[in-house]
């Protein structure tokens, strides 16, 4: 009896909880994890032939108010399922993270507290639950809470892992910098994850709040347990560099400026003309000029030769200049190169006269093309931005926002 139960249970079930996922916004490619959960159900469930009875007739009746869109009325059945029977635990939390997903966080906390109030949960249970509403809670935007729950599941080492990751983020969110140091050192401990970009951006958003209370020596402690933590941290680099040109420290602003681009060539862009201006006042042109036609070998951008362009038109004159960035966009076409050229040559085109105008045309186009076009992209998602991030807004991840190469761009 209960084998014939169970498998017109299995096929009923399994058609239905189907189109249920579908009318929730979801697509089973892959229909062994749905049949998983109703396995799961019927292992439990069919402990004795009351039982299954009982769990099939709420469970059902849940099932049919979903289907004719009464969401109300099926997440008080499942509450009264998780409320009162240990049985359906499991699909009742996997229903619970599918309402989180879909972004009815209320419903997804509702059931999820429902589970953990059941008499006699076992540990395990109640640990997975409290994991389930500490990511309600923060889908929901109710950080303290999430904190509060993730926090105790770290104290009593249950899913330390996922607890660690998400106090990270919540700590990111609030800006507690000390305090994400702490988490993210902790994760890395825990998992072997590599966690020293993240926590070396923390000191540096540490030593940016220093700066901005003009507490320089408490930013340079900062600075220097970001680079002990990840001595390739650019940020870091750019940071102790425009320090030291703030103070007219010359010779070690450019070696900070050398390691950043050694540590990440991507970056060149946002800080070569600081370098420059490092060079020019120290008067080491012709070092300048070496290091840029270093870099125009290695590095296949445009800005070093338009930084040696610069020089050459001031040393040299613009006829040199010209000649120089003419023959370099032969071999690395770019608009910003291009513009570049029409501006060293105003001077002799506004000589031709009504020709000119087509110039000034051509010029007003590309300053157009280039204003609304982004700059950057994020490495890991693709978000475009016209300014520095050094945490992707979208995908949250650091240092990833870099200079866009190609004949729009670099």
């Amino acid at each position: 009896s209960k084998k014939t139960n169970s498998s017109v249970w299995l096929e009923t079930t399994k058609e239905n909880n189907i189109k249920i996922f579908e009318k929730m916004g979801y697509s089973l490619i892959d229909e062994k994890l749905e049949l998983s959960i109703i396995l799961s159900i019927i292992m439990r469930a069919g402990k004795t032939k009351r039982t299954f009875q009982q769990l099939n007739h709420r469970y059902f009746k849940g099932l049919n108010y979903l289907l004719n869109d009464e969401s109300d009325k099926a997440i008080d059945v499942f509450i009264q399922l998780a409320e009162t029977s240990q049985e359906t635990f499991e699909p009742q939390l996997a229903l619970g993270n599918l309402y989180r997903r879909k972004g009815e966080v209320d419903r997804a906390i509702k059931l999820h507290q429902a589970l953990i109030a059941q008499a006699e949960l076992p540990e395990r249970y109640r640990t997975r639950a409290l994991l389930a509403i500490g990511k309600d809670y923060m889908s929901a935007g109710l950080l303290d809470r999430a904190e509060v729950l993730f926090s105790e599941l770290v104290e009593i080492e249950a899913h330390t892992p996922e607890a660690l990751q998400s106090l990270v983020e919540i700590y990111q969110q609030e800006q507690d910098w000390l305090q994400a140091i702490k988490s993210a050192s902790r994760f890395q401990s825990a998992t072997n994850r590599n966690m020293q970009t993240p926590i070396g951006h923390y000191y540096c958003e540490l030593a940016d709040l220093s700066l901005q209370q003009e507490d320089i020596e408490q930013a340079e402690k900062y600075l220097a347990s970001a680079l002990r933590v990840d001595d390739k941290s650019v940020r870091a680099h750019l940071i102790c560099a425009k320090l030291y040109q703030d103070k007219q420290q010359w010779q070690p602003a450019i070696e900070e400026y050398q390691a950043a681009k050694a540590a990440d060539p991507s970056f060149i862009p946002l800080f070569i003309n600081d370098l420059a201006d490092c060079y020019l006042a120290l008067d080491q042109g012709e070092q300048l000029e070496q290091e840029m036609l270093q870099w125009i070998e290695s590095y296949r951008g445009v800005s070093p030769v338009l930084t040696l362009a610069n020089y050459y038109a001031k040393e040299k004159g613009q006829v040199f200049a010209s000649e120089f960035l003419t023959e370099q966009l032969n071999n690395r076409a770019s608009f910003k190169g291009l513009n570049a050229l029409i501006e060293l040559n105003e001077a002799e085109l506004s000589q031709l006269g009504n020709d000119f105008v087509y110039f000034n045309v051509l010029k007003d186009l590309i300053d157009k093309l280039l204003k609304n076009k982004p700059k950057l992209r994020c490495r890991k998602c693709g978000f475009g931005a016209k300014s520095l991030h050094w945490q992707c807004p979208s995908c949250k991840n650091w240092g990833v926002v870099k200079p866009i190469y190609g004949l729009e761009s670099e």
